[in-house]
């Protein structure tokens, strides 16, 4: 009985001192500094998700953050709200980490007792110094400069080189293991990469170099870049992008914790408008991924949402005419989009809201491309535009007619609150653009004005 009761006893201490061992600790010293807290989080898929850890008062001086439940190990970095700096850092189990911050600039002035954290830190420094390359590459497509992917990888040859390098040096005093190995490693492929559409050897090596399924690489921001990167192997045509989608879906683990971050991240790429047809491709996912999927990994209620939207969408893609659109113009006359086409060789439908940032960039340069597509295709084509808000005054909506020069062949209504246009249409988002013919049926649907002269040109090469 005594016996007994010793090893019960043994057992209740080794399982209570297993619940209050903490299995990583962090010791955060400020002085300072320009915020008064900051949020410890923890990265999950790229690191703009996140699971919250905790809230760290840098006004006391020291603060102890304790976890006692076992992590993953991964990339986890402290959010400054005020000066929205953040610092990442990397953290394994059983992991105990000081930290000494001592000015507003907290990745200039921190000092830590992790060697692995001060190598990371060292290299978050060193990355800022291509900043400027970052910021001249933005600034260049702002003005309209076009890259392809070889010329991308050209530009940013210099500072992937250098950065390569770091994390090489780096990875020589990690273990192969550890979460910042993983993530350093994974970075130095996806600067390797120079997606070519021809080269399928290339693709499928690049996809098998990565283990999407591991727990670990779920927590670094790096598989929204890989799964990005993967597909740009690929045409930017609905079944080429299907080709790609369907390899990354059958690679996962269903149950793993990756799977909805992944399985969320391509319902956004397939509905990119520089995807041709990607209502088509959009719909079969759906299709395969929930409906038919005997996985069961979403809430009920998304689920049941972007079924309603699979219904909506299966409708649209198989609809080879347009619904008729009869709506009041700017002057409150009734415009018809059928008996318009009828004047036109191709009509462009576009859905905008005037007060939409994206619209006030995308309705002009459009504007300026279906100009020149009509010298080049020797074409006459129509502007069929819908104000899509209902909630828009009118004059609002006639300063932005206006202000854009949206005058040449245009014909300007409005939905108001007319659902079932925007049903027919999916027009629950802005800019929307439809490509029409004389006789109302669709020549392309869900296009941008990268892949209008695509869908021209395919059209004029059916002799059509």
């Amino acid at each position: 009985m005594k016996n007994f009761r010793f090893v019960l006893l043994f057992l209740l201490i080794l399982i209570f001192s297993k619940t209050v061992v903490a299995q990583f600790e962090i010791k955060i010293k400020s002085t300072n500094t320009y915020d008064s807290i900051a949020y410890l989080r923890g990265v999950v898929f790229d690191d703009k998700n996140y699971i919250p850890k905790d809230t760290i008062e840098l006004l006391k001086g020291l603060h102890t953050v304790k976890f006692n439940k076992s992590i993953v190990g991964g990339i986890y970095f402290l959010y400054f709200p005020k000066s929205k700096q953040k610092l990442f850092l990397t953290l394994e189990n059983n992991d105990k980490i000081s930290l000494l911050i001592i000015d507003s600039n907290y990745l200039k002035s921190v000092t830590t007792n992790s060697v692995k954290n001060d190598s990371f830190f060292a290299y978050q420094r060193f990355e800022k110094t291509f900043s400027n390359v970052d910021s001249s590459y933005d600034l260049q497509i702002k003005q309209g400069k076009k890259f392809n992917l070889s010329q991308k990888a050209a530009f940013f040859e210099y500072k992937n080189r250098q950065l390569t390098s770091c994390r090489n040096a780096i990875m020589k005093t990690l273990k192969a293991s550890s979460s910042l190995y993983l993530y350093f490693d994974a970075l130095n492929k996806l600067d390797a990469s120079i997606p070519n559409r021809k080269q399928f050897e290339m693709r499928t090596k690049f996809f098998h170099s990565f283990d999407l399924n591991a727990p670990k690489l779920l927590f670094t921001p790096v598989i929204k870049q890989v799964l990005t990167e993967y597909l740009s192997y690929y045409p930017f045509q609905a079944d080429s992008i299907i080709k790609g989608v369907d390899t990354i879906m059958q690679n996962l683990d269903c149950k793993g914790k990756a799977y909805p971050y992944i399985f969320d991240q391509l319902t956004k790429i397939l509905k990119n408008r520089e995807i041709q047809n990607n209502t088509v491709a959009y719909t079969y996912f759906i299709n395969k991924y929930v409906k038919l999927n005997k996985c069961k990994f979403l809430d009920p209620k998304f689920e049941k949402l972007l079924l309603e939207e699979l219904d909506k969408l299966s409708i649209l893609s198989s609809q080879d005419t347009s619904l008729n659109i009869i709506l009041k113009d700017t002057s409150g006359v009734e415009q018809n989009l059928h008996n318009y086409a009828k004047l036109h060789d191709l009509t462009l439908i576009t859905f905008f809201d005037p007060t939409c940032e994206h619209c006030k960039v995308e309705l002009p340069k459009m504007d300026s491309v279906v100009i020149l597509l009509e010298q080049q295709f020797v074409r006459k084509i129509g502007k069929f535009t819908v104000c899509n808000d209902m909630g828009t005054q009118p004059e609002v909506w006639k300063a932005f007619i206006k202000e854009n020069r949206l005058f040449n062949d245009y014909i300007h209504v409005s939905l108001g609150a007319n659902n079932e246009i925007r049903k027919a249409y999916d027009a629950y988002t802005n800019p929307l653009f439809y490509l029409i013919n004389k006789q109302g049926r669709f020549v392309g649907k869900k296009i941008s004005v990268n892949t209008l002269r695509k869908v021209i040109l395919n059209y004029v090469q059916s002799g059509k």
